[in-house]
Order: C-alpha cells, then sequence, then structure tokens
C-alpha cells in the first residue's frame, strides 16, 4: 500500500514536471519570442536540435506519466475490490473469523464471532483480557481459560493451533456455548510475522447430542432390565450388564448370536410368526416369554421389541430388545397371594362381632404389621353364661408367629369348654403350646373368666403387658399384672392368679399388648402407657368400638407416618348395668 502511494506521487511529478518547467520559461522570455517555448530552457539555449530533443523527451514523459497514472488507479481499484470481497467472504461464513495483529488489535471479525461471544467485539482489548471479557472458559468447568493459551493469542505469536474447545458463558452468553476454535499466524511474502487468524464452530448441538447420548448409554448400561440389539437380520451387535446377568450369557458369547440362544422351545411357531409379522411392519411386540438362560433353567420375562428406523430412509435398520425377568416376581405374587389367603383364614379366628351381653359392651380389634400376625384376642361364651376373654402376643410377627397363635386358639377354646377352673387350665394350655414351641418362641396372654351377673372377675396374667380396670371417673382401680411365666418356655410357670375384682357400673377394662405402648415416634420416643389411658379416659363417654378405634388411631398418630413394626391389639370390655 505505502509502494503505490510513492509510485503515484513520481508519476504525478514527472508527468507534471516538464510542462510546468516550460511554461516558466515562456512567461520569462515572452518579450522574445522563439520558435518554442523549450527554447528559452537553460538546458536548450538556441540550438533548434537541443529543443527539439528535449521536446520530444518531455513529451514522452508526459506520456510514460499518464500511463502511470493510469496503471496505479487501476491497481488501487483492484485492490479495493479485493479487499471488499475478502471482506464479504468473511462476513459470509457461518463459522466465526477473528483477524488481529500482532499487538493484539482485531483486524477483521465477523458477525458469526459476535454472535458467539454474545455482542461486538472490542478493537482495543488487549489480549490478557480476552478470557475474562468475553468469558471463555476451559472445558466442563467454570475455570477461565488461560490468556496466554487461547489459540488467538497464539497464532500472534506465530504458532499453529488445532481444534480446542471452549466454552463461551458470560451474562451476554449465560446459556453457554461450546465453540471448536483453530488457529494460524498471519505471515508476508518475505515471511514477516503479520499477525493471527482464528476461526471457530458452534458445535453447542453436538456436544448436547454428545451429552444426551452418553446419559442414555449409562442408563443402558445401568439399567435392571437386559437390553440388546440387532441388526435387521436378527444379528446381535449389542448387549447390556444387566443381560449377561440375567440369562448367564457374556457379551463375547452374545455378540455375532441370534436371539435363538434363549429360545426354549415353549413358544410356537405361531408365536414367532405374529412376532416377525409385528416387527416388519414397524410396529413394536410386546409379551410375556419363556426363556432359556445358558446353565438351561428357565426364566419367564416380560420382553418388548421395537424396530428402529434410519432417520433420513426411514427403513428399517434394527431393533431394540428389552427384557424383564418375572421369575422372582411371580413367585412373589404367588407367596402373596398364599399371604393374603392365610391373613384372610387368620382374621376368621378372631371374633366377628363382639359378644352380646345384657350390662356389658364388649369390642376388641386388631392391625397387624404384616399381611398374619403374632398378636390375637378372644371372647367365647361358656354354657354356664360365664364370659371367657383373652388377649394374646406370639414373640414376632408374620406366618410363623401366626400359625403359634392359631395353634393356641385352638388349645384354649378347647380347655375352656371343659369347665376347668383358670389356673388348671392355663397349666395345660402351657404344656401343650411346651411341646409345640422351640427356644425361640413363647406366648404372653392375659385371661379372665366374667360372670356377667354379678361382675366377678377371675383372671391370670402370663407375662403380658399391664391390663388396667378404670372407674367411672376415669381412675385406675387395678393393674393387671403379669402373675405367671410366659406360655411355652418352662414346664413349670408357677401360676397364680390375680387379685379378686368385682366390675361396678361405669367400670372399664383396657387390655393391649405392647404393639401399642412401645410404638416410637420419628424421633424415638415410645406412645407409652399414660398416653393411652389419656385417650380411653378422653372416650370413656364413647362405647367400647369407638374407645377401641381411637386407641389405635392415637398410636398410628404417634408414629407419625413411620412404617408400624409390630402388631397392635386393644380390647375394651364395659359394664353398662
Amino acid at each position: 500500500m505505502r509502494t503505490t502511494a510513492r509510485f503515484r506521487r513520481l508519476a504525478l511529478l514527472l508527468t507534471l514536471g516538464g510542462p510546468l518547467a516550460g511554461l516558466g520559461a515562456f512567461w520569462a522570455g515572452r518579450e522574445h519570442a522563439r520558435e518554442s517555448v523549450l527554447a528559452y530552457l537553460p538546458v536548450t539555449g538556441g540550438d533548434r536540435a537541443v529543443t527539439l530533443g528535449t521536446e520530444v523527451f518531455l513529451g514522452y514523459e508526459l506520456v510514460l506519466g499518464l500511463v502511470l497514472v493510469t496503471q496505479a488507479w487501476r491497481r488501487e481499484k483492484d485492490l479495493r475490490r479485493r479487499n471488499g470481497l475478502m471482506d464479504a467472504v468473511i462476513q459470509s461464513v457461518t463459522e466465526g473469523v477473528v483477524v488481529a495483529d500482532t499487538g493484539g488489535r482485531f483486524v477483521a471479525v465477523n458477525e458469526a464471532a459476535r454472535r458467539i461471544v454474545g455482542g461486538a467485539a472490542g478493537r482495543e482489548i488487549p489480549p490478557a483480557e480476552w478470557s475474562g471479557h468475553y468469558g471463555l472458559h476451559l472445558p466442563g468447568s467454570d475455570t477461565l481459560f488461560p490468556p496466554d493459551q487461547l489459540p488467538l493469542a497464539r497464532a500472534i505469536r506465530g504458532e499453529y493451533v488445532e481444534e480446542t474447545e471452549v466454552l463461551v458463558r458470560s451474562p451476554r452468553v449465560p446459556a453457554g456455548v461450546w465453540a471448536s476454535v483453530t488457529a494460524a499466524p498471519i505471515r508476508d511474502s518475505e515471511g514477516n510475522l503479520l499477525g493471527g487468524v482464528t476461526v471457530f464452530r458452534d458445535i453447542t448441538e453436538k456436544k448436547r447430542a454428545e451429552e444426551l447420548s452418553q446419559r442414555l448409554s449409562n442408563a443402558v448400561e445401568q439399567t435392571a432390565d437386559g437390553v440388546f440389539i440387532t441388526d435387521r437380520a436378527g444379528t446381535i451387535e449389542y448387549v447390556n450388564p444387566a443381560f449377561e446377568a440375567i440369562t448367564g450369557f457374556s457379551r463375547a458369547e452374545a455378540l455375532g448370536s441370534t436371539p435363538r440362544l434363549l429360545k426354549s422351545g415353549r413358544q410356537s411357531p405361531e408365536f414367532y410368526r405374529g412376532l416377525w409379522t409385528s416387527l416388519l411392519e414397524g410396529r413394536p411386540f410386546k409379551a410375556s416369554v419363556i426363556n432359556r438362560k445358558k446353565s438351561g433353567e428357565l426364566f419367564i420375562a416380560e420382553q418388548t421389541i421395537t424396530p428402529m428406523r434410519d432417520s433420513r430412509s426411514g427403513a428399517l435398520t434394527h431393533f431394540v430388545a428389552v427384557l424383564r425377568d418375572l421369575t422372582d416376581r411371580l413367585k412373589l405374587e404367588e407367596q402373596g397371594a398364599e399371604l393374603s389367603l392365610a391373613a384372610s383364614v387368620q382374621q376368621r379366628l378372631f371374633p366377628r362381632t363382639p359378644p352380646a351381653l345384657h350390662g356389658w359392651d364388649v369390642a376388641g380389634a386388631f392391625s397387624p404389621a404384616l399381611a398374619t400376625c403374632g398378636d390375637y384376642f378372644d371372647f367365647m361364651k361358656l354354657p354356664d353364661g360365664r364370659l371367657v376373654f383373652a388377649v394374646a402376643d406370639v414373640c414376632g410377627h408374620g406366618m410363623g408367629p401366626a400359625l403359634i397363635m392359631a395353634a393356641t386358639r385352638g388349645y384354649l377354646r378347647s380347655l375352656a369348654r371343659t369347665g376347668m377352673l383358670i389356673d388348671e387350665l392355663v397349666k395345660d394350655l402351657n404344656l401343650l403350646l411346651l411341646d409345640d414351641l422351640d427356644e425361640r418362641h413363647f406366648v404372653t396372654m392375659v385371661i379372665g373368666f366374667l360372670e356377667t351377673t354379678s361382675g366377678t372377675v377371675t383372671w391370670a396374667n402370663m407375662g403380658h403387658p399391664t391390663g388396667f380396670v378404670l372407674d367411672g371417673g376415669g381412675e385406675v382401680k387395678l393393674r393387671l399384672a403379669s402373675t405367671c411365666k410366659p406360655l411355652g418356655l418352662f414346664a413349670d410357670i408357677g401360676c397364680s392368679l390375680g387379685p379378686p375384682l368385682v366390675m361396678e357400673v361405669g367400670d372399664t377394662i383396657l387390655l393391649l399388648t405392647d404393639g401399642v405402648i412401645e410404638t416410637e415416634s420419628p424421633d424415638g420416643r415410645q406412645h407409652g402407657t399414660e398416653a393411652v389411658l389419656g385417650v380411653v379416659r378422653s372416650n370413656l363417654h364413647r362405647p367400647s368400638e369407638e374407645i377401641v378405634r381411637h386407641v389405635i388411631q392415637a398410636t398410628r398418630d404417634h408414629a407419625q407416618g413411620v412404617a408400624q413394626e409390630d402388631d397392635v391389639t386393644v380390647v375394651v370390655i364395659k359394664r353398662t348395668a
């Protein structure tokens, strides 16, 4: 550019110099007219030949100067056109382009670059401030890119920089833009460093797609369901770890094989024809299938196969199969059905309705921790008019204690019908249970015989939580504390009867299992006896059934949603007249 300017000035000087000199001489000697203006120049004198030669030289000089000026003008016009074309090209490309000189001053910045960094690029921002000003971060972090390691900073130092990822995130670009950046130095024809150019592409969508693909891959790798992918011909191209765990076939054994390696022979040919018809028509296929593991063991799987199509052509390319082993679940469902049946049978062992006794209001209820429970309560009218009542708790809860409870109920009812006294009944019941139970199981129980006419109660407590007799004002009239050892542990439990008790009108008997008292709140506080008695006192005016319901509800409220750990049973007997 500087050479062109000097050339233009020289050409202008040469072109104008001769005519100006001639005009000057002509003006100086106009009173001595000569044949030529040039005759008055000092170099020509009055010599005609010299004058003519000088005229020819100056004429040639004039023509040459005009030619040089014309060429210089055309060169400058062409250079401007090419510079404009180059700027248009830079502005039109979709990649961001930034050109800087060796001092870091931006010479050219296109719109794509401005868009990626979230605004106009300041030309006077020094390289040391590029990272902070434009929010240029190291990939996957909140750390600013070291300014001296930025691709453009390296390029203006003469380095070539291959693809480098830069994360652009700033108040102008809050969501962040991932850019792939390359850079190169710019040199003149003699190799002198003039600056650098950097080109960066927005790869945000590509990165997000890669991250999504990675998350999906991780999900498939870590899911508990078996997943395998086949090509259109059915050749297995991928299996996840769950497939290996469910089927017993390793990845190496499965790849290159077909799903026939799982074939059990339990499905009919019609099943497979329907499967392939559905898949080749592009419809998913779902069914419960009996498959065979590598060990030969059969297992039932819920299997879903989905066709995959090419996103451009729409042609079927692969099939994705997801299989879920249902064997354990079906076993649990069978067990659940058995437990449900057992629970239904056990519930029939409890009194369906309280006994109808003139002058007495009797109620009881239980809430099991599991489908079946080890708690037990019973009411039984004897031929002589007495009422036998009992509340018991088998150590533990679930199916085992439920079976022990059923046996205890049968023994108690059989012995009570013989008419024996309560102390003899307890001794025989203990011996029967001692033969049935091991050292891990025992039964606690409160049992009483109530003469409904006189209100006299004969009772015994075999290691069970204390019961209570409350008068009409809610005061504790008698505590039905333990009088014997628990049943089923020792041959001689040293049974003795409790203190005599006569129920007056307004008196109430309250019997509980330990699940009511020991229920804990989330912070570990037990419900406790006093809280239970408080609930009973505040509801003494209500029927026995409502008192029972309020005590059980208060127990649940105390737990505040914590799962019930023990069975809960409540019995209330009130004398009303």
